[in-house]
């Protein structure tokens, strides 16, 4: 386990199994672990014993999760809380900060996830902890400083002692503060610089002496400026605290790399801002692992394709491999009665008789059912020629997929993604619907991020799959139609994806892109899939996508790609 302060976790869940395989992960990455059953129960156990973290379900018998929070941050101030759900579209994430918890995680829940949370969460109350200290030393300073005023009078023999002790107090903060493990600045409300720490060195590309004195607005900082510089003039302005993510800036080496902001305003005794705090934190290898745990959803969606592709698979080999063993049965037949016709023109070349053999091979080609061999062999040629092309197909697809693609957008063929991604999804959908395409061959290569697009069409499909099958499953329809359609729309590429399932109800049409909203039962949706494909298609391709919804009669979602 990594060097920490959270040592000691308590999870409140009254589903024991989801409480136990926590409490099992968590500890074998070095955490000291309990369970509670219900907030009553959480309470005592807090009451007796000191946690660290508690990690609490939504859904409590007695309470919820957000009452729970609210009782802990009351009673026991000084312990953090993270709340996890499965059912995340009761609350919103403002409700759950607001109620004192310092992070949500969706259920089921994704350990290595959980675990980058706390370690994220104990790294940022290090820091701020630090800053306490750091400011409570500086109190105390203060406070020594105003005895000695006092005391000047009487005690000015041991001025220089005393200015030697508060020399030296003032270096120990000094030094304090520049072993903060973040980026810490300090500005005036003007802008002017007034401290840099080594971080801010090391990682801005920026040194002490040139930063110190100059207006931070006109310091050539290797980040976005332009975005930094306003939310420091809008703390300045308001007092209040902002936070960016994901700023971009180039390392020393060159590499770009990005940045968590917090600016905070310093409030003297009137109550005004004096100064600003800036802190910042390296997150270039957190979004790193972040990409990967994409990746690693990419994956899972392709193990839960992968018995459907398989039994996709199974059928077309059964039938080659049927074929094969009647091909063989079938040759073995007729190398018997090619064996007579060798003897046959023996004989007749020798002048001997030839009608009791031909006699004989009349009874053998009826025997093996020569005719029917004859009739049957050209068939099952084509049916495993069929069979083969199938697979091919199927792989070729699967394999196109899967591809994990490139950081950067490349011109693909939109209809061919289309088609891969219907193939390798066709045991999600088959039992209730059929698919039909009206793809548009001339459209021009697209530029995508291969593998998001993929997935964007991979879970429009399945989400028209599951409207069909509530339909089906009620007893309102047969098997349904998914319709797929392409077409260009000026400088835009228009894909049309229909279905004729049970349509989204009026009341939730605004809610459908949020994240961690879902209709579905739990365990059947995590409330996902359209918000990522609107993030993948909105803020990653500068595209559109929208819907047309009738109850009952059924949804359009319709994508606008830019060419």
């Amino acid at each position: 386990m990594t060097s920490t302060d959270i040592k000691k976790i308590l999870i409140v869940d009254n589903e024991e199994a989801t409480a136990t395989m926590m409490i099992s992960f968590l500890q074998e990455a070095g955490y000291y672990c309990k369970a509670a059953s219900t907030p009553k129960l959480a309470i005592e156990i807090l009451k007796n014993n000191h946690f660290d973290l508690v990690i609490s379900d939504m859904r409590l018998e007695g309470m919820d999760g957000l009452e729970l929070i609210r009782e802990i941050h009351r009673r026991f101030s000084s312990v953090d809380t993270i709340i996890m759900s499965g059912f995340p579209g009761v609350y919103s994430y403002s409700d759950v900060i607001k109620a004192g918890a310092v992070d949500f995680i969706q259920k089921p829940v994704s350990f290595q996830e959980l675990q980058a949370k706390i370690v994220r969460v104990d790294q940022e109350h290090k820091i701020f902890r630090k800053l306490k200290e750091a400011n409570k030393k500086n109190r105390l300073a203060l406070a020594e400083m105003t005895k000695v005023n006092e005391l000047l009078t009487l005690e000015i023999a041991e001025r220089g002692q005393m200015q030697a002790e508060l020399t030296n107090a003032h270096k120990e903060i000094e030094a304090f503060l520049y072993s903060i493990p973040c980026i810490l600045i300090e500005i005036s409300t003007d802008g002017t610089i007034k401290r840099w720490n080594t971080l801010a060195e090391n990682i801005l590309r920026v040194k002490e002496l040139e930063a110190l004195g100059k207006n931070i607005y006109e310091c050539p900082i290797s980040w976005e400026t332009e975005k930094v510089n306003e939310h420091i003039a809008q703390c300045a302005t308001e007092g209040v605290s902002k936070r960016l993510n994901e700023v971009r800036f180039t390392s020393s080496q060159g590499m770009d790399g990005l940045l968590d902001l917090i600016i905070n305003p310093v409030t003297d005794v009137g109550a005004k801002s004096s100064s600003l705090i800036i802190l910042g934190t390296d997150i270039t290898e957190y979004k790193l692992m972040e990409r990967q745990l994409v990746q690693s959803q990419k994956l899972e969606s392709i193990g839960q394709l992968a018995a459907g592709i398989s039994h996709e698979i199974n059928t077309p080999a059964q039938y080659v491999g049927d074929n094969t063993r009647f091909l063989e049965t079938a040759f073995a037949n007729l190398e018997k009665v090619h064996l007579l016709y060798d003897r046959l023109l023996e004989d007749h070349r020798a002048g001997r008789p030839i009608e009791p053999l031909i006699q004989t091979i009349g009874a053998a080609e009826e025997e093996i059912d020569f005719s029917f061999i004859r009739r049957e062999i050209p068939e099952a040629i084509r049916q495993s020629l069929e069979g083969i092309e199938r697979i091919s197909r199927i792989v070729l697809s699967m394999k196109e997929f899967s591809h994990p693609g490139t950081d950067e957008k490349t011109g693909i063929d939109i209809n061919r993604a289309i088609r891969n991604t219907i193939t390798v999804a066709k045991n999600e959908w088959k039992y209730v619907a059929e698919v039909a395409t009206d793809f548009d061959l001339e459209l021009p290569p697209v530029h995508c991020l291969v593998g998001e697009f993929n997935q964007v069409i991979l879970n429009m499909i399945i989400n028209a799959s599951h409207a069909i099958a509530d339909k089906v499953e009620a007893g309102t329809a047969q098997k349904g139609t998914i319709e797929v359609s392409t077409r260009r729309d000026g400088d835009f590429v228009e894909i049309r994806i229909r279905d004729d399932g049970s349509g989204i109800r009026e009341d939730i049409r605004s809610k459908i892109f949020d994240p961690f909203f879902t209709t579905k039962d739990v365990g059947k949706g995590t409330g996902q899939g359209l918000a990522i494909s609107h993030t993948v298609i909105v803020k990653k391709h500068g595209g559109t996508i929208d819907f047309e919804s009738k109850l009952g009669e059924g949804t359009t979602f319709i994508i606008r790609l830019p060419i």
